[in-house]
């Protein structure tokens, strides 16, 4: 190689933990002459392997053919600082593979710290698998593969994703938890399978959107929170991708357009899959409105509720309204100069119909339903009017009812049917205390 710098830094293969280099530099002048005699040293270099390890708590027994390992890794050389002997700055990529299959390894970053598989690397095999993994560093020195056996089944034909992404606690978090739960129970026994945001160790997008694939009926609901676990952001381009392979969506969430944007710059994207139009600010520039209790919804589902009253006090800054477009359809909405709040000044009264529920075709056809409220809490007098309504909002999507499945229109693989476990996808640390 040729140079001006009068120092570089190299990193240099030693992948069986010794390896010579001859370093030699040889002057050039401006008329290309070199200079006979170049500076020449000889390195020896020592590379200690590096160490991995699986996060204690977080390996499955069983699960589904999408599954992440956590992992810990780091490289007992000394770095430029002498005393961190125990650093991960030159770690640079793990390697896994399957079952023995050392020749199909795949390379994982290592800033992730966790390795993803997804339905094609299982090649339609289930059952129990074996995962083996190394962490290398930048000089190409492997660790000792480490290894975990599990049993790997097949998603449910023509399954349900239910992915509980509400997290407040207390009654509120434990009302939404229940009324999907017994919705699915009762109308989809065997087809459905939950995805719990808070007993996962690690958010990322591969993880999330590693299971969305293995699915073409999602149903997410953070309901009354007002933050975001994080999750939403990490999994839009996997509920991108199930909108565009004509999958179908319900969405529960006030955290996904405007002030919160759980979407961010995906956000254009997912209001023209929901086919919403305008997305309202209050006079303080918030699209968040809180819930009253005398507010009167005219609700548009049928067969379903004609209109309802919540049930549930003290929730602000928890709707977002909004209008939608021609090619979609109004579920929930507050009539013209129905929707009465007081702001500092004046109370503000909506000019329009506000919108808080919508269903709209996105092609194929795929479906997509979005509920701004947390229709998962008691509405009117009782759990079981919110509850029917889920299952005909549902049944609208074409969750409920649905056709053949869109992934696996020849049946479950190998002809296995399985009955399965609704809290199959992975084993998980243990679920945090629920927040008073």
């Amino acid at each position: 190689m040729e140079t001006s710098a009068l120092s570089e830094l190299f990193s240099l293969p030693a992948p069986e933990g010794s390896a010579r280099y001859i370093f030699e530099v040889a002057a050039v002048d401006d008329d290309g002459a070199v200079d006979p005699a170049p500076a020449r040293q000889v390195f020896d270099l020592v590379n200690n392997r590096p160490e991995v390890e699986f996060e204690p708590m977080t390996l499955p027994v069983r699960s589904l053919p999408a599954v992440t390992f956590y992992l810990t890794a780091t490289d007992p050389d000394t770095t430029r600082t002498e005393s961190d002997k125990d650093s991960r700055a030159y770690l640079d990529h793990y390697r896994a593979w399957l079952d023995g299959a050392e020749a199909a390894a795949k390379d994982y970053p290592i800033e992730d710290d966790v390795v993803v598989l997804r339905e094609g690397d299982f090649g339609g095999r289930y059952g129990m698998r074996t995962v083996f993994v190394q962490a290398v560093d930048d000089g190409g020195a492997a660790s000792e593969a480490i290894q975990h056996t599990w049993d790997v089944e097949p998603a449910p034909e023509n399954g349900i994703l239910l992915v509980d992404d509400c997290r407040m606690g207390g009654f509120l978090e434990n009302a939404s938890d229940q009324s999907y739960r017994n919705v699915l129970a009762a109308s989809a026994p065997g087809r459905y399978v939950i995805l719990d945001i808070e007993t996962i160790p690690r958010l990322s997008s591969g993880d999330l959107e590693a299971t969305v694939e293995l699915f073409d009926n999602v149903v997410w609901y953070t309901d009354a929170d007002t933050t975001s676990s994080g999750a939403l952001e990490l999994a839009r381009n996997g509920l991108d991708s199930l909108l565009s392979r004509s999958g179908r969506l319900f969405l529960s969430s006030g955290l996904v357009f405007g002030t919160r944007s759980a979407f961010g710059d995906h956000e254009p994207r997912f209001r023209e899959l929901f086919g919403i139009e305008t997305v309202f600010r209050s006079p303080n520039g918030s699209t968040n409105f809180s819930l009253d209790l005398a507010d009167t919804v005219q609700a548009l589902v049928h067969p379903g509720l004609t209109e309802f009253h919540f049930l549930s006090q003290g929730l602000r800054a928890i709707m977002e309204c909004f209008r939608s477009r021609q090619d979609a359809s109004t579920l929930y909405v507050y009539p013209e100069s129905t929707f009465v709040r007081a702001f500092r000044d004046s109370n503000f009264v909506n000019p329009e119909p506000f919108e808080i529920g919508v269903h709209h075709l996105t092609g194929g056809p795929g479906h997509a339903t979005y509920v701004s409220f947390p229709i998962g809490l008691p509405i009117n007098n009782n759990m079981g009017e919110n509850e029917t309504e889920i299952r005909e909002l549902l049944k609208l999507t074409q969750i409920l009812d649905a056709p053949q499945d869109l992934r696996h229109s020849g049946g479950a693989a190998g002809g296995r049917h399985f009955l399965h476990d609704p809290d199959l996808l992975r084993p998980r640390l243990p679920r945090r205390e629920r927040r008073p």
